[in-house]
């Protein structure tokens, strides 16, 4: 494009921009270039997806000078002069220079050099233990070899990470999706999340509906996708990746599991992608279908290189077409030695990027997060049949505590009435929210990273997760303390709001929905979700005994400071003030029965939701995958 004279040009996807780019990964409004004097000035408008210098993500406004490459979306622009010129294309390939990757002392790969090009079927085969996957996961820039360097496009997979991340599309072994969706659903909420904020329901519509007919699965778009069988809901894992047309897609045992039939649909699929121009890299077991691929690299235990090139040659090296033999020989270190080609890698460069700001909205990501959320939830009928009958009968054990004054200041016959229903109320709402978000994190984790990786911000799902809980938390207490309040008296005086039942009723939501983000805390921090069971138990049996209500815990050392972490403690104190109750031996401070008393025990709940929610999005930052 010839620029001569002009002071400003527009970059973007809307039609009356000065370079017009038809990219899903380019925002309606991307960028802007301004002559100032004789240089030229780079702005990124903000774009869902960082405007990039030479491998770098544009922070304000950058110089430009002659020669650079300017990265908008999957275009590459190349100032000369007084022209802007179309990169990329014929350098649009996967090197891999002698690479080697290994932990301690255990190497897991090793010489291996690559030279992949648009329009490829690749598959990485070989015994266990070659380190098929732990290749894909260094070609695909998740890992950083020891030795060697790979490049795509001509840039730096590793060091240059920002310029190739929303270029590559990576689909791991288990299906990271939402089974309780629809396959549309599935699609429409990954869209709202990888494309450019500016893009419209419509355009986002149609690009799903694009990318659901690519997989073959329009017919099924309504579908549930746990019952889609396994080589549809794969399917389904592919089209997430294919929603941003990423120009190199990997795969890790697509076809695990399944027949002989459907691994031959998703291998012909695959066939039709890398025909459709892209470069696609293919780990997989079964060897049944490898014609339909371009070339085969087989791996040797320690992932060394055995063989690369097209699979007729490769039965040709080893004299048999018998799998199981050409296995065994590798195995046992008697397959033919291996002549790697000629790889010519890119030139070294010296520009490192730090990984790509996001730009996203806050705002978009976190409303995009909680409806998916609350999707599931009605997705589910089972689930959400469960939050509901959850205080439902907790509140009905109200009727095993004996005396019928209920939660009115306790006559002489039960004495302890009041104080003994204020700790089944509360440590029922620390359980109740606890048990909602026990598995959350954890259950969630897969999908979470990868989202990450295409520009989720863990504190957009932190904000989305702690909002959607807070509603539950809102439903489910108005049921408690109203099937409460109606089996049994509520409390008659108040503190501060106008109705007492009203000062309850907060204090429990904010009880349960404290809980409920500590437990969401303990789900990212486990390994496992066998492991969620007992941090459940252990959690709400240890706010049992520090709610002060059945043990005394004011003024005891160690037990009153460990009483603070406590929601159900506050929830307890603020219960207690507004009943007034008055307990056998040293009254505790927090239950007095005056407002300041009781905006304390407020306070002290949403410092806690509001700490547990910060510590979630900081464990999410840092998460990574095993």
């Amino acid at each position: 494009m010839w620029i001569g004279n002009r002071v400003r040009i527009t970059i973007g996807r809307a039609s009356d921009n000065d370079i017009v780019l038809s990219d899903l990964q380019v925002s309606r409004r991307h960028a802007r270039l301004e002559r100032v004097g004789a240089a030229w000035r780079l702005t990124d408008l903000g774009s869902r997806n960082p405007t990039l210098v030479n491998g770098v993500p544009v922070a304000g406004r950058s110089p430009i000078a002659d020669g650079d490459r300017i990265t908008v979306g999957a275009t590459d622009l190349r100032v000369d002069g007084d022209n802007l010129v179309t990169t990329g294309g014929e350098r649009t390939r996967l090197l891999a220079d002698d690479v080697g990757f290994a932990v301690g002392d255990k190497q897991l790969l090793s010489g291996i050099s690559l030279d992949l090009l648009p329009g490829q079927l690749v598959a990485v085969v070989g015994p266990s233990g070659a380190g098929k996957s732990t290749l894909l996961k260094v070609l695909s820039g998740d890992v950083a070899p020891t030795t060697g360097r790979i490049t795509y496009d001509g840039y730096d997979m590793h060091r240059q990470r920002s310029a190739v991340a929303r270029r590559v599309g990576v689909v791991p072994q288990d299906d990271v999706v939402h089974t309780r969706l629809t396959a549309r659903s599935a699609l429409t909420y990954a869209a709202k999340l990888r494309l450019p904020d500016d893009t419209g329901g419509p355009a986002c519509r149609r690009r799903v509906a694009e990318t659901l007919a690519e997989v073959g699965l329009t017919d099924h778009a309504r579908t549930p996708i746990h019952r889609l069988s396994g080589g549809q809901r794969k399917r389904v894992s592919i089209a997430l990746e294919l929603l941003t047309a990423p120009s190199l897609l990997m795969l890790d045992e697509p076809t695990s599991g399944l027949d002989p039939a459907l691994d031959k649909q998703i291998m012909s699929r695959l066939r039709e992608l890398a025909d459709a121009g892209r470069t696609v890299v293919v780990v997989t077991h079964n060897v049944t279908n490898l014609d339909d691929c371009d070339r085969v690299l087989l791996l040797a235990p320690g992932g060394v290189p055995v063989f690369s090139g097209r699979p007729a040659e490769l039965r040709a090296r080893f004299g048999t077409a018998d799998w199981a033999d050409i296995f065994h020989r590798v195995v046992s270190g008697t397959a033919p030695p291996h002549q790697p080609s000629p790889v010519n890698p890119a030139p070294p460069s010296e520009a490192v990027a730090e990984p790509p700001p996001v730009h996203a909205g806050l705002a978009h990501q976190v409303g995009t997060v909680a409806a998916r959320h609350l999707r599931l939830i009605f997705a589910d009928p089972g689930y959400a049949l469960f939050l509901l009958l959850v205080p439902v009968v907790l509140a009905m054990l109200a009727l095993a505590v004996p005396g019928h004054e209920g939660l009115r200041r306790s006559g002489p016959e039960h004495p302890t009435e009041a104080a003994q229903m204020l700790v089944l109320v509360f440590v029922g709402a620390a359980f109740m929210g606890a048990a909602a978000s026990a598995r959350e994190a954890i259950a969630e984790r897969a999908i979470f990273l990868r989202e990450r990786a295409v520009g989720l911000r863990p504190g957009a799902y932190a904000l989305a997760k702690a909002g959607v809980f807070t509603l539950v938390a809102a439903v489910q207490s108005a049921v408690l303390v109203g099937v409460v309040t109606t089996v049994k008296p509520g409390p008659v005086s108040t503190v501060l709001l106008p109705r007492p039942v009203a000062e309850l009723a907060v204090a429990v939501w904010l009880t349960a929905l404290a809980s409920c983000l500590l437990s969401l805390l303990g789900s990212a921090l486990v390994r496992s979700a066998e492991q969620t069971t007992p941090v459940l138990v252990v959690t709400v049996m240890a706010q049992l005994v520090l709610c002060g209500g059945m043990v005394p815990v004011a003024g005891r050392p160690v037990l009153a400071q460990l009483s603070w972490l406590a929601p159900a403690r506050w929830g307890y104190a603020a219960g207690a003030s507004t009943v007034d109750i008055h307990q056998v031996g040293p009254p505790d401070r927090l239950w007095t029965h005056d407002w300041p008393w009781w905006s304390g025990s407020i306070a002290a709940l949403l410092l806690t939701a509001a700490v547990c929610t910060s510590l979630f999005a900081v464990r999410a930052s840092r998460l990574r995958r095993t």
